[in-house]
């Protein structure tokens, strides 16, 4: 049953959502890694609690839905060795994965492959650990420059995450909107908020998609669906 009126929870509450997670993605994820390690951290130490980030350069939905690894793409890595999200699953049995990828696939040029991809993915994380909560972060938007240069480009991800917001919610899994709050008026990702190449975010795009992240966890508490652990006495 959910919280009608429930409170808004302190943030250092909210955040143990995501407490002994996994994220899984590509060079977004790592530099929002940069952003938790280097600036989150040193105000809230406390913050994000047994996380572990499995993040390449290049890395692409279409190799997350493989079940080896992939001679000829990026992959993920496992204490050294190439890795496939189902291997990383097994062994780390997390209780909630979060997912940002299809970046370097330009997956809204194939949408349909885009959600073919994630239904795999789905299967493969339920068959080695079923108790794991999946989610998908939106993907994030492009600057003007390069909604010029590969024209409409943006128009492209919209479609996608409209489409992969339905999916998830055909398959009973979470999405998580971050796109929507990084756009200028123009529907393109706010300059101020990226970095010179037009596709990754700053520190102060990064702040929002962790404030982002705290409104999801707080959404899930007012439905009844998570509650932080009481504190130790």
């Amino acid at each position: 049953m959910g919280c009608a009126h429930a409170e808004r929870l302190p943030d250092d509450q909210l955040i143990t959502y995501y407490d002994n997670a996994v994220f899984v993605g590509d060079s977004l994820f790592e530099l929002l890694r940069y952003h938790i390690n280097g600036v989150v951290r040193k105000e809230h130490p406390q913050y994000f609690q047994g996380v572990k980030f499995y993040s390449a350069h290049g890395f692409k939905l279409a190799t997350a839905a493989m079940t080896y690894p992939s001679h000829t793409e990026a992959n993920l890595m496992y204490k050294g060795r190439a890795a496939t999200v189902q291997d990383i699953m097994r062994l780390t049995q997390p209780d909630k994965v979060f997912f940002q990828v299809g970046m370097n696939d330009r997956i809204g040029n194939d949408v349909e492959a885009g959600l073919r991809y994630v239904e795999t993915l789905n299967a493969l994380i339920h068959e080695v650990s079923p108790n794991t909560k999946i989610h998908y972060f939106s993907l994030t938007p492009v600057t003007a420059p390069i909604n010029i240069k590969e024209p409409n480009r943006q128009i492209k991800r919209d479609g996608y995450n409209a489409a992969l917001e339905e999916k998830c919610r055909q398959l009973g899994v979470h999405y998580i909107e971050v796109a929507a709050f990084l756009k200028d008026a123009e529907g393109l990702l706010d300059p101020k908020l990226a970095t010179d190449d037009g596709y990754h975010l700053n520190d102060k795009g990064n702040t929002i998609w962790i404030q982002k992240m705290l409104d999801f966890a707080q959404t899930q508490y007012e439905a009844g669906q998570w509650a932080p652990a009481p504190a130790n006495p």
